[in-house]
């Protein structure tokens, strides 16, 4: 298995901050969840909040490393906080998240393996650390780890991977690499924006799997249509579409990369040229299509964007490690008493 990355880069990322903020209908979430999963300036510790006196239910194991119901509430509560999320909304974040905690697993395993995981001195010299710090609050490591419900184990691990992923990191963000994926993605960085006019057909209930594929169905019937010349995009959104954008033909105007779109509809919209269609698109809003009405170049340096180029190769280069780790990593899902093998 190769060790290192290939750069540049040819594959369009999906930041997982992306993907929660387009259908939570959230403003993008960089920070929290960035900060949770992937960037570790120093050592973070969960909130010592009181915990139930139930014993923690295990809800996936990586090589034999359980992930527990605990663990996931806490990533959940920081993710969330005070935010208000639908039942539906609430059961994809938890699913989203606990696929994510795996991932972690999988990642911190080929860290181990690859010379970046962290050594046990330098866990126990930050353990040292953390009980300075408790000190302070007048609390006792075992305190500690009783408030948050946190084991030894758990608290060992967590300080392991905001050790080795920093570390990770710092080996591959660098400028060469920062400036060939801001070629490989310049749109997405530069300040293009993109005009664009969208058909949207509306899912009542987008958790019935036939009403989405019906939705698609027909989407993908009038882009046929459309593109064999029976009627205009915009004739086709004036007598289809369910968007208050419908009597402008579908017009929406220029959007940027970054704008709150949900991620589905900009990263669509943006691998259009001028004149095309996109295939049918899913958002929570409904089933989409998308026609690119013009793009306006941007002018951006790759220095310019260095922070938001940071943040999407550390999110590809997650993704890549995870991908290319987990056919040698036996992932048990629990799933209503049962266990899914992967």
């Amino acid at each position: 298995m190769p060790t290192s990355p290939t750069f540049p880069l040819h594959i369009s990322v999906t930041p997982f901050f992306c993907q929660l903020s387009s259908f939570l209908f959230l403003p993008r979430l960089p920070i929290a969840l960035t900060a949770l999963f992937l960037f570790a300036g120093s050592i973070v510790l969960p909130a010592a909040e009181p915990q139930s006196e139930r014993a923690a239910a295990v809800l996936a194991t990586v090589d034999g490393q359980p992930i527990t119901d605990r663990e996931l509430e806490r990533e959940l509560a920081r993710v969330v906080r005070q935010r208000e999320l639908t039942p539906a909304a609430f059961r994809q974040l938890r699913e989203t998240t606990l696929a994510q905690l795996i991932d972690r697993l999988i990642v911190s395993k080929y860290l181990a393996q690859t010379g970046f995981g962290a050594k046990a001195q330098e866990i126990d010299r930050e353990l040292q650390r953390i009980r300075k710090r408790l000190e302070q609050q007048q609390l006792t490591l075992d305190q500690y780890l009783q408030r948050s419900g946190l084991t030894s184990d758990e608290l060992r691990q967590s300080v392991a991977w905001q050790i080795a992923w920093p570390r990770f990191l710092e080996h591959h963000l660098t400028d060469q690499n920062l400036e060939r994926y801001f070629q490989q993605h310049r749109r997405d960085f530069d300040g293009t924006e993109v005009a664009v006019a969208h058909i949207l057909l509306r899912v009542e209930s987008p958790a019935e799997s036939q009403q989405q594929a019906a939705a698609i169905d027909a989407a993908d019937k009038l882009r046929s249509r459309i593109l064999a010349g029976e009627l205009t995009f915009a004739e086709a959104a004036q007598q289809h579409s369910v968007a208050p954008t419908a009597t402008d033909g579908g017009r929406i105007g220029s959007i940027g990369r970054h704008q709150p779109m949900p991620e589905p509809f900009a990263q669509a919209a943006f691998a259009l040229e001028p004149g095309k269609i996109s295939p049918p698109v899913v958002t929570a809003f409904g089933v989409h299509l998308i026609q690119c009405l013009e793009i306006k170049p941007g002018t951006k340096r790759w220095q310019d964007v260095r922070s938001e180029l940071e943040s999407a190769v550390t999110q590809y280069l997650f993704r890549w490690v995870a991908d290319r780790q987990r056919p040698q990593s036996k992932i048990e899902v629990m799933n209503a008493g049962q266990k899914e093998k992967t």
